[in-house]
């Protein structure tokens, strides 16, 4: 029996579309049909009722599926046993963005060494916009970065969120305990990351909502260089505050109690499924998987509770 027809047969269940399947599986939906055709044939009973606009189980249907997801998941222990890590080979490109960096980009590097060992990487760091860029044009095969890549074959898989925040010298801010409103903060040079990405975009909508026109905003692409500014008393800055955590815990910046709303920087896994690699789709399960373990460990004020 046929792996890949079982594999069609319960996500056209699971989804209740042949449509939807074929999307999941990144196969035409001519193939669904042709696959539960050949199931139907070789069972000799009918899986689906199949009308104009749905697609219901049979009572046989529902029978089987139980046991099409047995062997499918049989089939994965099989292949896991018979497969060692070091036997996976391959080049994947991946790109980043700065607020990885600085997290926990090399505990994700080192795990994947650990696993894959015969897997070679090419990294680069790129801000989001320029990420979506080069996934759309095959030029990386993985972006960690903060928006949905919207590409023919491209899957995205949301990794947690990470708190944005006000940080200014310590020097000037520590110990002041009453919250500041944004039109008092817009009246200092205010620093944050490059237009469009989502620090940027949190700042000119909290400028909004609270009514302040036309602050001054300098836009600096490297973490680094505006903790650095920050630091020296150039001005203010709005970033993700997990990239900022050892210059916050050591006091030499503070967090700015401010009384208006930052939303969060978002992290999102974006990578290509329709490679020929497996080297790809194991790399992309690791990333999703390290990502939502350092946004789940981060806590206030550095992580994000979405409830």
């Amino acid at each position: 029996m046929n792996i890949r027809f079982l594999e069609a047969f319960v996500w056209a269940a699971r989804l209740g579309s042949f449509r939807t399947a074929a999307e999941r599986l990144n196969i035409t939906q001519a193939a669904i049909s042709n696959r539960i055709a050949s199931l139907e044939q070789d069972f000799d009973t009918r899986l689906f009722d199949r009308d104009m606009r749905e697609i219901r189980l049979t009572f046989a249907g529902r029978r089987m599926l139980s046991y099409a997801e047995r062997m499918l998941e049989l089939n994965l222990e099989m292949m896991s046993a018979s497969r060692a890590a070091y036997n996976v080979f391959g080049v994947v490109r991946i790109g980043v963005i700065e607020t990885i960096v600085h997290t926990w980009l090399s505990n994700f590097l080192q795990r994947m060494q650990e696993l894959y060992p015969a897997i070679e990487i090419q990294l680069t760091s790129e801000s989001t916009m320029r990420l979506h860029m080069q996934m759309r044009s095959g030029e990386l095969d993985i972006a960690l970065q903060t928006d949905l890549v919207i590409g023919e074959g491209i899957r995205n898989t949301a990794s947690g969120a990470i708190a944005m925040g006000w940080v200014g010298r310590s020097a000037d801010w520590s110990g002041r305990r009453a919250q500041v409103s944004a039109s008092e903060l817009a009246q200092h040079p205010i620093i944050t990351m490059n237009k469009g990405s989502q620090p940027h975009i949190a700042l000119k909508e909290l400028c909004k909502a609270e009514g302040v026109s036309a602050p001054r905003i300098h836009c600096v692409s490297s973490i680094s260089a505006i903790v650095r500014l920050v630091r020296g008393g150039f001005g203010i800055a709005v970033l993700p505050l997990a990239p900022a955590r050892e210059e916050i815990d050591s006091g030499e910046l503070s967090i700015i109690d401010c009384s208006g709303h930052l939303m969060p920087q978002r992290l999102v896994v974006s990578y290509h499924a329709d490679a020929t690699t497996e080297a790809i789709q194991l790399v992309a399960a690791l990333a999703c998987e390290e990502a939502a373990r350092f946004t789940v460990s981060l806590e206030p004020p550095f992580g994000f509770d979405a409830t």
